[in-house]
C-alpha cells in the first residue's frame, strides 16, 4: 500500500501512478485530466481519479474567473459612484448612490461565495489526490482557516449601501461627521491579489500535473508569489515599470479620494495635483510646494514613500545586474587584458635587461656617480616596478574571472574523480583479498615443507 500521508504537497499524481501500478495489475486506457483523451494505459482507479481531477480543475478555473469578474465589477461600480459624487450629480444619501453601492454589495457577496467555493474545490482535489474520504483530515489548522479568513476579510471590505459617517475635527476645532466611503473604497484595491491566482489557473505550464507534482515533491507552492518571482527573474524591468505605473495611478486616486472627502479647503482635490504629490513622495523628493492635509492623505503619502523606497532598491538591483558583464564577456575581456599585460610585462623585462647593462657599463666607465647613472638607475627601478605590477594585475584578473559557475564546475570535477577513485579502489579490493589468501596459503605450504625437511 502507498503511504500518501508521508507525501508533501497537494498534487502527487506521479507517485500515485507509480504506487498503484505496482499494486494493481489490471489496466485500462488513461484519460487525460483536461480533455479526457487517451494517454497510455493505467489502472482503472487512476483513470477515475484523473477524470475527477480534470473536472475539478475546470471547476476551479471557472470559480477563479467569477472571483475576478465580481471583484472587477464591484470596483468599477464603486469608481462610477465616486465620480458622480465628485461631479456633484449625486450625494451620499441620494437614491442613485444607494443603488450603485447596493450593486457593489451584491458583487461582494457573490465574490465571498466564490472564495469559499474555491477552497472547497481545493479540498476536493486534495481528497482525490490522496484517496481520503474525510475532508477534515486535509484542513490544516490554522493555515487553511487563516488563509480563508484573510481572503474573506479583504474581499468583504466595500462601501456599504448606506452612508456610514465618522466624527473628525474640523479646521475650527469643531467636530464634523464625514463619510467612511473613501477609506472603504481605497481598501478595495487589495483585491488585486486575485490577478496572481488567475495567472496560475490559466497557465497550462503552472497548472499541469507535472509542474504540480514536481512542486509538491520539492515543497514549493505554485501561487501568485511564485508567478511574481518568476516574472522578476525573466522580465525584471517590465515588471518594475508595471508596478511603478500601478502605484502611481492607484495611490493618486487614493490621495484624491482622501483630499476630496476630508480636506475642507479642497485645494489639492484634483487628480493631477494628487499625482504630483504621489510622484514626489514616491521619488522621496518632497519639494514642499504641496502636501496632503487630511489624515487619510498623509497615511497614503507614508505608504507611497515606503513603496518608493522598496521599488527604487529593486530597480537599482536590476540595473546593476543588467550592467554587469556576462560570463562570455568576462572571458573575452580577461583574455584581451591578459594578453595586453603579458606584452607590457615582456617590454618591461626587456627594459630591465637593457638598463642593467647600461648601468654596468657606466659604473665601469666612471668611478664616481654621474647623472647618467642616476637616470639609468631610475629607469631600471621603473621597469622592475612595471614588470611586477603587470604580473600582479594579471593574477588579479585571473581571480576575478572565477565565479560560482567555475567553482561549481571544479567541485563537480573533484566529485567525479573521487567517485572514479572509489570505484577503482573497490575493483582493486577483491584482488588484494585474493593476494592475501594466496600469500597465506603459500605460507602454510612453506611451513609444511619446513616440517617435512626437519623430520628427514
Amino acid at each position: 500500500m502507498c503511504e500518501y500521508e508521508k507525501m508533501s504537497g497537494d498534487f502527487r499524481d506521479f507517485e500515485d501512478i507509480k504506487c498503484l501500478l505496482a499494486d494493481k495489475p489490471n489496466k485500462i486506457s488513461l484519460l487525460d485530466e483536461e480533455t479526457g483523451g487517451k494517454h497510455g494505459t493505467v489502472d482503472s482507479g487512476i483513470g477515475e481519479r484523473l477524470t475527477t481531477r480534470g473536472k475539478l480543475l475546470k471547476e476551479r478555473r471557472k470559480i477563479v474567473d467569477v472571483q475576478v469578474f465580481m471583484a472587477l465589477i464591484g470596483f468599477v461600480i464603486m469608481l462610477v459612484e465616486n465620480e458622480l459624487f465628485y461631479a456633484g450629480f449625486i450625494t451620499k444619501l441620494s437614491t442613485m448612490s444607494i443603488v450603485l453601492k447596493s450593486f457593489v454589495s451584491i458583487s461582494t457577496v457573490i465574490l465571498l461565495i466564490a472564495v469559499v467555493l474555491y477552497y472547497v474545490t481545493e479540498i476536493k482535489m486534495r481528497m482525490t489526490d490522496n484517496q481520503i474520504d474525510d475532508w477534515r483530515l486535509l484542513v490544516a489548522f490554522p493555515n487553511t482557516n487563516l488563509k480563508l479568513f484573510l481572503e474573506m476579510l479583504i474581499c468583504i471590505i466595500h462601501p456599504l449601501p448606506y452612508n456610514v459617517t465618522i466624527p473628525i475635527s474640523g479646521p475650527d476645532g469643531d467636530t464634523v461627521y464625514v463619510s467612511l466611503d473613501p477609506v472603504l473604497s481605497i481598501l478595495m484595491i487589495f483585491r488585486v491579489y486575485l490577478l496572481g491566482r488567475v495567472a496560475v489557473v490559466h497557465n497550462k505550464l503552472l497548472s499541469g500535473t507535472a509542474t504540480r507534482s514536481l512542486s509538491a515533491f520539492n515543497r514549493v507552492d505554485i501561487d501568485g508569489l511564485f508567478v511574481f518571482k518568476a516574472l522578476m527573474t525573466s522580465n525584471p524591468g517590465s515588471v518594475l515599470i508595471a508596478i511603478m505605473v500601478f502605484i502611481l495611478l492607484t495611490n493618486s486616486w487614493a490621495m484624491r479620494n482622501c483630499e476630496t472627502f476630508y480636506q475642507f479647503e479642497r485645494e489639492n482635490s484634483n487628480f493631477w495635483n494628487s499625482m504630483w504629490i504621489i510622484s514626489i513622495t514616491f521619488l522621496t523628493v518632497g519639494y514642499g510646494d504641496t502636501y496632503p492635509v487630511s489624515v487619510c492623505g498623509r497615511c497614503v503619502s507614508v505608504t507611497t514613500g515606503m513603496m518608493g523606497i522598496g521599488t527604487t532598491a529593486l530597480l537599482i538591483t536590476v540595473i546593476l545586474q543588467k550592467l554587469e558583464q556576462t560570463r562570455a564577456e568576462k572571458y573575452v575581456y580577461s583574455f584581451v587584458k591578459k594578453a595586453q599585460l603579458d606584452n607590457g610585462r615582456k617590454m618591461a623585462a626587456a627594459d630591465v635587461i637593457k638598463n642593467w647593462f647600461q648601468l654596468c657599463n657606466l659604473r665601469r666607465r666612471y668611478s664616481v656617480i654621474t647623472r647618467d647613472q642616476i637616470r639609468v638607475h631610475r629607469k631600471l627601478q621603473h621597469a622592475i616596478y612595471t614588470m611586477r605590477e603587470a604580473r600582479n594585475r594579471r593574477d588579479s584578473i585571473g581571480e576575478s574571472t572565477i565565479g560560482l559557475i567555475e567553482i561549481s564546475k571544479a567541485i563537480s570535477d573533484v566529485e567525479q574523480r573521487t567517485e572514479s577513485l572509489q570505484t577503482a579502489i573497490k575493483e582493486i579490493k577483491p584482488g588484494l583479498v585474493h593476494m592475501q589468501r594466496t600469500t597465506r596459503d603459500l605460507q602454510l605450504m612453506i611451513n609444511d615443507i619446513y616440517k617435512v625437511l626437519i623430520k628427514k
